[in-house]
């Protein structure tokens, strides 16, 4: 299973690089978050997300994305403040995946979870935490 998750690593850099496009807008609204994630569908043995990231170009934000079994998936510090990704991730029953953006002292979390071939995003853990 490390072997496998090794290789969506690296299918997540190809693909980070394939489709990644600088976005020029910046969060405008006080409080907007400054970013958003997606599920999109699923590819066979994949679940697609769709990640948009929007901070002003100097901020260099931290991505990542954590399975609660198998640990950190990947985390990347984007060069650019803004960028939109698609990413494929293994799917497995009963996953929870954790994509966190840290930009500044601030933190954002979203979790997604898998069962029985649903993927639902977890509401509760849809958060944000200054100052850490």
């Amino acid at each position: 299973m490390k072997k496998s998750l090794m290789i969506t690593a690296g299918i997540f850099i190809l693909l980070l690089n394939a489709n990644a496009q600088n976005i020029s807008n910046a969060p405008s609204a006080k409080g907007e978050e400054p970013w958003n994630v997606k599920y999109i569908e699923t590819q066979g043995d994949y679940l697609v997300f769709s990640v948009e990231i929007r901070s002003a170009p100097d901020a260099r934000p931290t991505f990542q994305i954590d399975d609660a079994v198998e640990g950190e998936l990947y985390s990347n510090t984007l060069q650019t403040g803004s960028k939109v990704q698609t990413l494929k991730i293994e799917k497995r029953d009963n996953q929870v995946l954790d994509f966190k953006l840290v930009s500044g002292k601030t933190v954002y979390v979203k979790t997604f979870t898998t069962y029985a071939g649903i993927v639902e995003q977890s509401k509760a853990n849809e958060k944000s935490f200054a100052g850490l």
